[in-house]
């Protein structure tokens, strides 16, 4: 993670207030298959920790979805309808939306970006080779990581505002405010050619699909969510209704944190969704008759350490040789998430916490999910 990303986050995690961690684990696992078992092992390793609370684990098997929560302490398990953060997951839905312009002709992956902004941006460009819209999806766009410079001053103030002026402080960046900052960006090298992991990249594809769609991101998103996967409670923003519903974030020391929303342009996009959600998430992605969803998985950069990037997702293999598409989240609120797909076993994997004890741990329980789950 960046640096300046980091001392954002970081940050938002100076609000909380002090909740003990409880020994008892409730969960609504039925126990009655050998997947269920399975699943209540490795969550109950999970949650030994004392700053882990709840815990959804969504998982496709077959085709065929299976849904458990677990929580430690006091008070009721997470609901199907409970909100988390999906931190850095939330990449991925841009760059499905992006996939979905191609498809539509409205966009084409090699574009200058330039051909979709206001006013004139000579700088964004490196000895004539200019920034592409594949650039901004796949983390080699060679853009700042982050929009402002921030120095340690400035950052010192902000830490010290109250949690409403700190709702105010992201809402105040907007959309002009990073057209404006983009005519003082800087390019390094030629995009396309190195990879270096970009939330502000990914803030100015979502400008960017504003222009071409005339419409915000988050009615956009939303829309196609519903339309075509029949998703209805993910979202980048929240209502104040809506953040009621979201489950408490805790720090490392499991303490809860007051939800601040970054509802601006500054730093990366975000995202909240339902265990239930991301579970259509992941069969929606595991459809190979979509074609937006097939060109956000196709691979545009591969890394030195062979990892390739598609549009937002993340292509490897497990070390036993699984093909999977992935990506991982972690947010300032306190959220921590994992998805991980297995297309040619037609699974997934959805991991869902409210700790921030690190996505670490995360894959450790994928690892220990998966090298029994398929097979059973």
């Amino acid at each position: 993670m960046h640096l300046k990303i980091f001392i954002i986050l970081t940050i938002l995690s100076q609000y909380c207030s002090g909740q003990e961690a409880q020994s008892a684990i409730k969960s609504d696992n039925p126990l009655k298959t050998p997947l269920d078992r399975l699943v209540q092992r490795a969550a109950e390793h999970y949650m030994q920790s004392p700053v882990t609370f709840d815990l959804s684990i969504g998982i496709i098997k077959n085709g065929a979805p299976h849904q458990y929560t677990f929580h430690h302490g006091t008070g009721p398990i997470s609901q199907p309808i409970s909100l988390f953060g999906l931190g850095s997951i939330a990449k991925t839905f841009v760059g499905i939306l992006l996939a979905q312009a191609v498809i539509e002709k409205k966009v084409q992956l090699t574009d200058d970006i330039r051909k979709y902004l206001p006013g004139s941006y000579p700088n964004l460009q490196y000895k004539g080779h200019p920034v592409r819209l594949v650039d901004l999806a796949n983390h080699t766009s060679a853009l700042p990581a982050m929009s402002r410079d921030y120095d340690d001053k400035y950052i010192d103030s902000v830490s010290k505002l109250k949690p409403e002026a700190f709702r105010k402080f992201y809402q105040a960046y907007t959309v002009d405010s990073l057209y404006r900052d983009m005519h003082h960006f800087t390019l390094d090298t030629v995009p396309g050619t190195r990879y270096r992991y970009n939330g502000n990249a990914m803030m100015v594809l979502i400008a960017i699909l504003q222009r071409v769609y005339q419409k915000p991101f988050d009615q956009l998103i939303t829309a196609l969510l519903k339309d075509q996967a029949g998703i209805v409670h993910t979202k980048p923003r929240l209502t104040s209704k809506e953040e009621t519903q979201l489950v408490p974030g805790h720090d490392e020391q499991g303490k809860v944190l007051t939800f601040i929303p970054d509802n601006g342009f500054r730093a990366a996009p975000s995202m909240f969704s339902t265990p239930a959600d991301m579970l259509r998430y992941a069969a929606f992605n595991l459809n190979r008759k979509n074609p937006a969803i097939n060109l956000s998985h196709t691979v545009t950069f591969t890394k030195p350490d062979g990892m390739s990037i598609g549009l937002g997702w993340m292509l490897g293999k497990e070390d036993n040789g699984l093909p999977f598409i992935m990506h991982t989240g972690r947010d300032g609120c306190g959220f921590t998430a994992l998805c991980y797909l297995y297309p040619d076993n037609d699974a997934a994997i959805i991991l869902l916490v409210n700790d921030s004890s690190g996505q670490e741990r995360l894959a450790a329980l994928k690892d220990e999910l998966i090298s029994d789950m398929l097979q059973l």
